[in-house]
């Protein structure tokens, strides 16, 4: 894959080394952050940011550590795993100089988003966060429970992991979030960290969806709690809508950021 606008790099931060890519040279900075078991070479490839016009946008995807280039060690994973992301997606762009920036995160990847729009007061200028839940229910415990072994999925749904790392550490990464979900239920009362910080965020906040998706979850609770939220839906869309539709994702990020700046 070659572009000229686009190029992979390492940074280390708190003494780990850190992936990342880089696309664009704009003055509109952006920093998006990969989903569960992701990389940004899986979940933020160039197919999807060359949608972007590289005149206006600085885009910068991350590895968060224990996934993807941002290996060794591997992640371990916790129910505070995205509150820890955060820090270290705040130090790459700080290190970057690459401030304010908008925040942009898939599945998992949009806890951490959510975590640095609450604590990026003046460094965050906006958040994007798709797919995103940041509760979870007995039902849904009880639908990951069925998903946790990778062993019984259909070999087109573990494709596109497995183009990235082994089957064993996507199977061993896998079965510890399907954990992580369970123990958010019993220990938090099926909230995740940064759910209790919603109502803390200030900047604007778009939430993009697939419509068939089952796993977002009550996105109305989300836009209850917080000031200035819009959501839009991709309704032919599943989890993964914003690789079956980028050129879709991308018109309404481009048209958040027209209307919020």
């Amino acid at each position: 894959m070659t572009h000229s606008e686009y190029s992979e790099h390492f940074a280390e931060i708190d003494g780990q080394k850190i992936g990342y890519s880089k696309y664009g040279h704009g003055a509109t900075n952006m920093l998006t952050i990969c989903g569960g078991v992701g990389c940004y070479a899986k979940d933020w490839p160039l197919s999807t940011l060359e949608h972007f016009d590289p005149e206006k946008y600085t885009i910068i995807s991350i590895d968060p550590p224990g996934y993807g280039k941002s290996r060794p060690p591997e992640r371990v994973q916790n129910v505070f795993r995205c509150q820890k992301d955060a820090v270290i997606c705040m130090k790459l762009m700080e290190q970057l100089e690459l401030l304010p920036f908008t925040a942009v995160g898939w599945s998992e990847g949009s806890r951490t988003a959510l975590h640095l729009a609450a604590n990026g007061i003046q460094k965050i200028n906006r958040c994007v966060a798709m797919a995103a839940t940041t509760r979870i229910e007995k039902r849904a415990v009880e639908v990951t429970k069925g998903m946790k072994n990778t062993d019984l999925w259909l070999p087109a749904d573990r494709e596109p992991y497995l183009k990235h790392c082994s089957n064993e550490f996507f199977k061993k990464q896998w079965a510890d979030i399907m954990d992580t979900a369970e123990e958010c239920y019993n220990m938090l009362g099926g909230r995740f960290p940064c759910d209790a910080l919603l109502p803390r965020i200030t900047c604007p906040v778009l939430l993009l969806n697939g419509g068939q998706d089952w796993f977002h979850g009550d996105q109305k609770e989300i836009m209850s709690r917080i000031k200035d939220v819009k959501m839009e839906t991709q309704l032919h869309g599943g989890h993964d809508f914003h690789l079956k539709y980028p050129k879709w994702v991308v018109d309404k990020i481009e048209r958040f950021i027209t209307e919020t700046s």
